[in-house]
């Protein structure tokens, strides 16, 4: 039986892992367990050598055996029934941080054909990491890696273990990773970010209240980060727009929106029954699953093909991708020019990368705004350094970040929060 293991870090009631589609909101309960209260990943409360429940058993030091690690019961398809009935898929992170109270910092869940161990305190999930090696094993999004198979699409980076999957991200970190690649794709961020500011300004002008240049607005910010992280990812990946911020964004554009939203919301119910199963039952879940990933294929291979056209044009001038001087074509551009990987692993990967790299910015970035918003001395200091900061880079973002080390380390504090 595969078994998946998921972390939760800060008590935020949220998951660490390969699936990325959590998308919990900022939450700073503190997590009460058996053996006292955990703030921060610190147990206090209790005098050292005291516990109970959970902690008490483990104190000795011996290794426990799997059974012993408390579970929401065993059933899990009565587990799968109340997760429908309670609604718990959409607010998963509330129904962890209450197991955590009951359970413990550690604890056993099956939910239909899935089952998982999930884990809240940071020491542990260090040695969990540290145990890992140089080819992890992580839990497999069956219905991703379903639909590739029936379609028979190559599967990217986001499907694969062992060292096929170590192989392809050594390659693709060169890319997306490395320093030189991400000073290659910031000035693209750079322009998608502006666009960001200038519609989020109009919007703050016509809606808002107050006096002109103090006017305030309350909003949701979801939408709006979503699209921005979703015509970000684009521009990097793809080396063009798909024009989510213009006045009248195109018909292809709001397909392929709703397609991926489509197909961030069918994926968590999806985790925990079994695709083939719906697939020949022709389940209207499996089904808007399905279509949604057929319309980003169908949105990727038009920008492959426009990328391939592009590529060799380049080359029929004599240039070449990643050559000094060179104009940046994005992560798509880069990989065809040097031809390490086939074109069915580049689409694979490429995919991914898109629909796997919207809600992994989107959330950490509501989580920043919330977190800085509910610490105005602390989101001042970070606009006063990067004001100063861009003021003296002279345009080039690459300085710029370099000269605002507060903004880094919110980007890190926050992503090691969810």
């Amino acid at each position: 039986m595969y078994i998946r293991v998921t972390v939760c870090i800060r008590a935020q009631g949220t998951r660490g892992s390969r699936n990325l589609l959590c998308g919990a909101a900022p939450q700073r309960a503190l997590c009460l367990t058996a053996a006292g209260t955990v703030v921060d990943g610190k147990l206090e409360g209790r005098k050292r050598g005291e516990s109970t429940g959970v902690r008490k058993r483990g104190v000795d030091g011996r290794v426990r055996s799997f059974e012993e690690i408390p579970h929401t019961g065993r059933n899990g398809w009565v587990n799968l029934v109340k997760f429908f009935r309670e609604d718990r898929f959409r607010h998963l992170h509330k129904h962890m941080e209450r197991t955590f109270n009951a359970l413990g910092p550690i604890y056993r869940e099956h939910v239909g054909t899935q089952s998982s161990v999930n884990i809240m305190l940071p020491s542990d999930i260090g040695e969990l990491f540290r145990a890992e090696g140089l080819h992890p094993r992580r839990m497999t999004l069956q219905p991703w890696a379903t639909h590739r198979e029936i379609r028979q699409h190559s599967k990217g980076v986001f499907l694969k273990n062992g060292e096929e999957w170590r192989a392809d991200r050594l390659l693709l970190n060169k890319e997306v990773m490395m320093t030189s690649a991400v000073k290659c794709f910031l000035p693209l961020l750079d322009e998608v970010a502006r666009d960001f500011c200038r519609m989020l300004r109009v919007r703050v002008d016509r809606e808002g209240r107050g006096e002109e240049r103090k006017r305030s607005l309350t909003l949701d910010p979801s939408p709006d980060l979503f699209r921005f992280a979703l015509e970000a990812s684009c521009h990097v990946i793809y080396g063009e727009r798909i024009g989510l911020f213009s006045s009248s964004p195109s018909m292809e554009s709001q397909k392929f929106i709703w397609a991926v939203e489509e197909m961030l919301a069918t994926t968590p119910p999806l985790l925990y029954l079994p695709p083939r199963l719906l697939l020949r039952v022709r389940a209207p879940l499996w089904t808007k699953h399905a279509s949604a990933w057929d319309h980003i294929f169908s949105h990727a291979e038009a920008r492959i093909q426009r990328g391939y056209q592009r590529l060799s044009s380049s080359k029929g001038l004599g240039s070449k991708a990643g050559a000094p001087g060179a104009q940046y074509t994005g992560v798509l551009g880069q990989l065809m020019g040097k031809g390490q990987l086939s074109l069915d692993l580049i689409k694979a990967n490429i995919t991914e990368l898109m629909a796997g790299g919207v809600d992994t910015t989107a959330v950490p970035l509501q989580f920043a705004l919330f977190e800085l918003g509910r610490n105005p001395e602390v989101q001042e200091m970070v606009r006063q350094q990067v004001r100063a900061s861009w003021a003296q880079a002279g345009g080039d973002p690459q300085k710029a970040l370099q000269g605002a080390p507060l903004l880094k380390g919110t980007v890190k504090e926050i992503l090691s929060c969810c």
